[in-house]
């Protein structure tokens, strides 16, 4: 298989009404016309003209079983063709979070089955390990609190068994935004003879006179106005800073993100969070916009996976909420109703 080693963003956003902030970062604003590259618009037109046509599936959440890759519920089949992106060619193991491009498995064998050719490991912060001082003596990575459930895995670099958290390891978190923090998902501890790395995936905010991704503090001073708009889905490279925040080397804003085709169904896992400064609601993180005349109603905080089809707002037309224990979450989507309400939503695809 093809693996291309990157470091990834994710789900891009709708632009937001942010002010504009110094440090060398754009406040580039647009029509408020939605999500998947930035614009709905822009997607239509890299990919075709703007008249809904039929893209892929795109899927986001974190990895449940092997054997082909198991997520949302969902049997992902790979194959020769299928690229993989991973931090240094590591493999993806249960408790990945991973961003997909798919499409329908021709000949039947089941309701969930569909071919990835794109693979995409994602990790919201990357940086060191620190004591959360608001947290109860829980964890925090650049001054972004973990949310860890026991049980969530921790692992090496290479996806071998890892020695125990401490202080000052420098770990790629996979995980779901909620809000300010990380509900983590698994841990890779990176190799102890490497630099520290440090990167944050998320919402850039304007926030106290300053840049904010989840709970870390951006200095991006310094940094090429052309890098990122506030408001938008970035990928933040730099160094750790004193005190919890992260030093901005480089900015990086494409307009398709994790997706690098269009696509027009989603089964997205997260949190569903309101908008700050307008009606409404998004993806905790991403800031995907979803639609208000969606049939399923938005719950807000309730860890769960949603199906709809995407065009210049996420339609939610299945909303599956999930349990809190990993084993539970795995036979809640593996199950009877998770399975009719995922064959009734790709049915209403074709």
């Amino acid at each position: 298989m093809r693996r291309r080693h990157l470091f990834l963003a994710a789900l891009p956003l709708l632009q937001a009404a942010c002010r504009g902030v110094g440090g060398g970062v754009a406040d580039r604003r647009a029509p408020d016309d939605g999500g998947i590259g930035g614009t709905g618009r822009f997607a239509a037109a890299e990919h075709g003209s703007d008249d809904g046509g039929i893209g892929g599936t795109g899927v986001f959440g974190s990895v449940t079983g092997l054997g082909s890759l198991r997520v949302n519920g969902l049997l992902l089949e790979t194959s020769p063709a299928t690229a993989f992106e991973t931090p240094g060619g590591a493999p993806v193991l249960p408790g990945d979070t991973v961003a997909a491009e798919a499409a329908p498995r021709e000949g039947g064998g089941g309701a969930g089955r569909l071919l990835a050719t794109r693979v995409a490991v994602f990790h919201p912060v990357t940086g060191p390990l620190e004591r959360a001082a608001d947290d109860g003596g829980g964890w925090s990575v650049l001054g972004t609190r973990l949310v860890l459930a026991p049980g969530v895995p921790v692992r090496d670099a290479r996806g071998g068994a890892a020695a125990e958290l401490r202080p000052g390891r420098t770990v790629a978190v996979s995980g779901l935004w909620r809000d300010e923090a990380v509900v983590a998902t698994s841990l890779r501890v990176l190799d102890s003879g490497a630099p520290a790395a440090a990167s944050l995936r998320g919402l850039l905010r304007a926030e106290g006179g300053g840049l904010v991704v989840g709970g870390t503090r951006v200095d991006a001073r310094g940094v090429p106005a052309a890098g990122a708009s506030v408001g938008r889905f970035v990928t933040v490279q730099g160094r750790p800073a004193g005190g919890g925040g992260l030093v901005a080397e480089g900015f990086e804003e494409r307009p398709l993100a994790v997706f690098s085709g269009r696509v027009s169904a989603l089964s997205v896992e997260g949190f569903v969070s309101p908008n700050r400064d307008a009606p409404g609601h998004h993806l905790s993180g991403f800031g995907l916009q979803l639609d208000p005349s969606s049939p399923a109603p938005a719950r807000l905080g309730v860890r769960q996976v949603l199906l709809g089809r995407y065009r210049d707002l996420f339609r939610v037309e299945q909303g599956l909420p999930l349990p809190a224990d990993d084993e539970a979450r795995r036979r809640a989507l593996e199950g009877a109703a998770a399975e009719a309400a995922i064959a009734r939503w790709l049915s209403s695809l074709r």
